[in-house]
């Protein structure tokens, strides 16, 4: 039976989602063992990888829901703060993977006094792509699939009965009731609800193409406890189109931020799998979760903009027949690119070995610091966009000399400078690879002795050196898997 809203203001009700009272035994929340019956309130515990776009965000001494909306993107709710967050992927607080933000944000303009504009989101220091996202309901499918009585799917992180269980995932099917322009109601009068620490958690919708949408965010419950009280959600399209503003990032993928249908390539593969069953283990990333096809719930899909035209690629530094005085030479290897699909990546080849770092969807892209003992090289630029178009750069030959005067009297200068006209390299003596720029990990050398074995690509300079010893920076790694 809900209570009367006006008797007990939802404001009292706002601190009940978090989990602040856990107890912090050396750092780390301590959850305590969950009950079985009932879940989230009605509902079940997932299976392993059952709705892998629903994670927990943790941090700042709470515990909270909240959903992977695009690939870098995790919406969940402005009252569970943004201090000190990290994201983990998994069906409980003690299986899955954590994944760091580069930062997180709370709505400026929540209060704590509102449940309307209960919104925050965190963007992930990397993409995550190796399990499908769930998009927010967005332009006319919002008109089309939120109404009152409408089915839908609720998941959280939080208690299960009473005060306790929180920290595993689970779900229920309940219904939408009470819908306003800015929040509506989830379950009560003996269906399944929200409870604390569903805080931030989604609200699923399913299209006809057996897709999954998010359409609110658990905002507040109208009890004091985990019970059949109904729980109150702020609407999703509506946080979208601010986080999109606020953060620059397009994630209202398959539509313009006003709501005109204009589809990305990241607008299908959407989740699409049944809630009760398994789709693989967190250990490899939930290989068996299952996607949607191209979506077209408000016009053509992004399949009708398939196109052959290959990339443009351009290595701009270095440029052809420069020549850099000092042993090693630091370089940004920097590739302009151009491509009609929206998406592509990018691997370098040095003295016809291709290198395993790839780089996605950046203009320019830049591979940095990338050291080169004394020796000539030539590099050259692969590319692909996303309909499987191919295509290579021009070939730049540059070389590297020793800081040793000329015979011919041209002056000499600190490594790294071009006696071609060129500009210095960037900062970074000892050579090896940095994360800044969409530049390259710091990684050994192992992965690259292989090269050697390969090609006489051995240095011509007095340290006698293969070339490949200096190209840390562009090491083997273990590259994560892109879905689509």
């Amino acid at each position: 039976m809900l209570h009367d809203r006006f008797s007990r203001p939802a404001l009292l009700a706002l601190p009940l989602l978090l989990i602040p009272a856990l107890a912090l035994a050396g750092g780390e929340l301590e959850l305590e063992a969950p009950v079985q019956k009932p879940k989230i309130w009605g509902g079940s515990d997932t299976m392993p990888c059952a709705w892998p776009s629903v994670v927990s965000v943790v941090g700042g001494g709470s515990l909270c829901s909240a959903t992977l909306i695009h690939p870098k993107v995790v919406l969940y709710a402005a009252h569970c703060g943004a201090t000190d967050k990290s994201v983990h992927f998994g069906d409980s607080d003690n299986s899955g993977k954590t994944e760091q933000v580069e930062y997180c944000k709370v709505n400026p303009s929540y209060t704590g006094q509102s449940q309307s504009n209960d919104w925050a989101y965190c963007v992930l220091q990397e993409e995550v792509t190796e399990v499908p996202f769930t998009p927010v309901g967005y332009g006319c499918e919002v008109d089309q699939y939120a109404h009152n009585g409408a089915d839908i799917a609720i998941v959280g992180f939080g208690n299960n009965t009473g005060d306790v269980g929180a920290g595993r995932k689970r779900w229920a099917f309940t219904k939408m009731s009470q819908l306003t322009a800015s929040t509506f109601n989830v379950g009560g009068g003996g269906l399944p609800t929200i409870c604390s620490g569903d805080s931030g958690g989604p609200t699923f919708i399913r299209y006809p193409d057996g897709s999954w949408h998010h359409y609110g965010i658990a905002s507040t419950k109208f009890d004091d406890t985990c019970s059949q009280a109904a729980g109150t959600h702020s609407r999703s399209h509506n946080a979208a189109k601010w986080v999109e503003n606020d953060s620059g990032i397009d994630v209202t993928v398959c539509h313009d931020n006003d709501g005109t249908w204009n589809p990305t390539y990241l607008c299908g593969g959407f989740f699409n799998g049944e809630p009760a069953l398994s789709y693989g283990s967190w250990y490899t990333w939930c290989e068996d979760a299952t996607e949607s096809g191209w979506s077209s719930t408000c016009g053509v899909d992004y399949g009708t903009n398939a196109e052959s035209n290959a990339p443009e690629l351009e290595i701009v530094v270095p440029m052809q027949g420069e020549s850099f005085v000092g042993s090693p030479t630091v370089l940004d290897i920097e590739i302009a690119v151009a491509d009609e699909s929206g998406f592509w990546d990018v691997q370098i080849e040095i003295e016809g070995m291709l290198q395993s770092k790839v780089i996605s969807n950046a203009d320019p892209t830049i591979f940095s610091g990338v050291q080169f003992p004394v020796g000539e090289y030539t590099l050259v630029a692969h590319g692909v966009d996303f309909w499987g178009n191919e295509a290579v750069s021009a070939p730049v030959t540059f070389s590297v000399v020793d800081d040793q005067p000329s015979d011919s009297g041209e002056s000499t200068s600190d490594s790294g400078t071009s006696t071609a006209g060129g500009s210095e390299s960037s900062d970074g003596a000892d050579g090896l690879g940095t994360s800044e720029g969409g530049g390259l990990d710091e990684v050994g050398d192992a992965g690259l002795a292989d090269a050697s074995a390969d090609c006489n690509c051995q240095s011509t300079g007095s340290s006698g050196q293969w070339a490949w010893s200096g190209l840390a920076g562009l090491g083997l790694l273990g590259l994560r898997r892109r879905r689509r």
